[in-house]
């Protein structure tokens, strides 16, 4: 039932909802979000934004109203009977003293933790739209207007609202009724102590306005999903919430007695928890992600001797890393994907900023102007990477512009030939116009004709769908078109030469901890005497724990020490008989590693020792 629930929620729901809808995401919900809150204190008459909190929302939807809207929607009979035998199924037990007693069951409410409840509740939801729409139709509230860009007068992500409109009185009073009624028809009602209305700066009896609508008024920046929706850029000070959550993440209890690779995986779910969802809301600034960073590599070290940096531990294990993301390339990365996001134009936000941004440009030539908010300049800076990352799958041609969009390769015609003199290249032709039969025809124009070789190389899939943007990064296959951040954030990292140990290291039969003690063993990032003199540290006496005559480094304590060759050569005399100790350990390392044959065995097993002794 939940995936065809799932498939037939796109239809159904309006672009106003982003919450369990498949293709739709809470990262565009919360930019578009701060795109309208951005737009607050600007000329154009008083602005209000309304927080609306819902009471106990899935404990308290009306069932019958819930089967009524289930059936006006187009549900089969069958179909809302079988809703409705889920959702008043559940019976209660109360324990009494650890003992349960009796079973109830209940009138209302949606279970939680049911996988069919978050798209019920979407439908419930999606009656707000509805009254939303019609008291706009009927001009009972006057939503914020411009010029150019589609009106939206709330927004929806499950349980969480947020209304705009001109905040006149009776608009206020119309709100209210309109919650009032929603209320009363689906059992959702308005937690007036959580909700608030914020105005802009323009507006005037904010007190008085905010009483008619029965809520508290707030003071800006609005809190939405968790991010702080500001009228300004965002500022560093703006991302303290998102600091102080990597703080709590690395300081509880629970992390204290981790060990070094313990404390490696934590550090690598903070920064996949920010990847997620904060790199994708909002413009962190690179001052934050610095801070965040430094956090991390405390944490990792635990406030001491940063024997490895930040930067070599964000690199892949094959490049002398351990695989950890580098926040710094995380946010780039993120960047791309709100870029791809864009182009894919099947979302309300996708929609509202090409109206308010481009205003009929076209994407790939827009000049950046400075009345561009910062995420729609970060998605035209990201345009160079997305040419060299992204394909044009040709169907029809209708939706691709024969001469400004990089179809070709990741080149335009206009760049590939330059301007014309008759001014063809500005005529927004398409390459519907060059395709016959769903066979290109370049020779119908005398511009496009020198390029006939190039241009019959780019495939055509004969459909009636539109052209649509293929993800194919530089040496990658994988995903058949689809968005990968794994590839795109290997496309924008740093690259570095991959190390000869990495066998030696991650290879198969040693255990996490061992794996990581042959790390900083190949990396000679082992905090032995010498190391701690270098590092200002204070040491009685740098001479080898063992024979007390030379001074302790990595290569003299496992390898040209006499004491350790000598335990060496004991347990396999005839295999170190090519080996002398007088050499540097990394080269010692290597032979090991290239062992085969007869002698792998025995170099397994040698590898199992140095990590063991580490």
């Amino acid at each position: 039932m939940c995936r065809r629930m799932e498939d037939a929620m796109q239809g159904l729901v309006s672009r106003n909802q982003a919450a369990f809808i498949k293709g739709r995401s809470i990262a565009e919900h919360s930019l578009l979000a701060h795109e309208l809150i951005r737009e607050f204190h600007k000329p154009g008459g008083m602005k209000a934004c309304v927080k609306l909190d819902l009471r106990k929302a899935y404990d308290t939807v009306n069932r019958d109203f819930l089967c009524h809207l289930m059936g006006a929607m187009g549900f089969s009979e069958t179909w809302v009977d079988r809703v409705r035998e889920c959702i008043t199924s559940p019976t209660f037990s109360v324990l009494i003293q650890g003992i349960p007693y009796g079973f109830f069951g209940s009138s209302r409410g949606l279970r939680q933790g049911d996988p069919l409840s978050p798209y019920i509740f979407t439908l419930v939801m999606e009656y707000f739209t509805c009254l939303m729409d019609i008291a706009v139709h009927r001009e009972r509230i006057v939503p914020i207007y411009s010029r150019v860009s589609p009106v939206v007068s709330h927004l929806i992500y499950a349980d969480d609202l947020l209304v705009l409109l001109r905040p006149s009185m009776r608009g206020m009073w119309e709100l209210a009724a309109v919650m009032e009624e929603f209320g009363q028809l689906s059992g959702l009602r308005l937690n007036r102590d959580k909700s608030k209305v914020y105005f802009s700066n323009s507006c005037t009896l904010k007190k008085e306005r905010a009483m008619e609508l029965g809520v508290e008024k707030g003071d800006l920046p609005v809190k939405y999903l968790g991010v702080s929706l500001s009228v300004n850029y965002v500022k560093d000070r703006d991302c303290q919430s998102l600091v102080d959550f990597a703080q709590r993440r690395v300081e509880g209890w629970q992390a204290a007695g981790l060990s070094f690779g313990g404390r490696i995986e934590l550090v690598r779910s903070v920064i996949s928890a920010i990847a997620l969802f904060w790199l994708q809301s909002i413009m962190v600034p690179l001052a934050t992600i610095r801070k965040i960073e430094d956090i991390c590599a405390k944490f990792i070290w635990h406030g001491g001797i940063h024997a490895i940096s930040w930067e070599q531990l964000c690199r892949p294990r094959k490049e002398g890393g351990v695989g950890l993301r580098s926040l710094v390339s995380v946010r780039e990365a993120a960047g791309i994907k709100l870029a791809w996001r864009f182009l894919q134009g099947d979302s309300l936000w996708s929609a509202w900023m090409t109206s308010r941004y481009l205003r009929g440009r076209n994407f790939w030539v827009c000049e950046i102007d400075n009345n561009f908010s910062v995420s729609f300049k970060h998605i035209l800076r990201n345009r160079p990477v997305l040419r060299t990352a992204m394909r044009r799958r040709m169907r029809e041609g209708g939706e691709t512009d024969l001469w400004l969009d990089p179809w070709i390769s990741g080149q335009s015609l206009l760049e590939m030939l330059g301007p014309q003199r008759d001014g063809v290249a500005y005529r927004g032709l398409t390459c519907r116009h060059i395709i016959r039969g769903g066979v290109w025809r370049p020779e119908e124009y005398r511009s496009t004709a020198p390029l006939g070789e190039e241009i019959r190389q780019v495939q055509i899939t004969p459909t009636a769908l539109s052209d649509v943007w293929s993800w194919a990064p530089p040496g990658r296959s994988e995903g058949a078109g689809e968005f990968r951040f794994s590839s795109c954030y290997d496309l924008v990292r740093p690259h570095f030469d991959d190390i000869e140990e990495y066998d030696f290291v991650w290879g198969k039969g040693l255990a996490r901890k061992m794996q990581l003690s042959a790390y900083k063993l190949v990396l000679g990032r082992l905090l032995t005497r010498d190391r701690l003199l270098r590092f200002g540290v204070p040491v009685p006496d740098p001479k080898c724990v063992l024979c007390e005559t030379e001074t302790e480094s990595i290569g003299h304590l496992f390898f040209q020490c006499h004491v350790t060759w000598s335990i060496w050569a004991e347990q396999s005399r005839r295999h170190l008989g090519g080996v002398g100790r007088e050499r540097d350990f990394r080269e010692i390392l290597k032979w090991i590693g290239d062992c085969r044959g007869k002698e792998q065995s025995w170099a397994r097993r040698a590898r199992l020792r140095l990590a063991a002794s580490v």
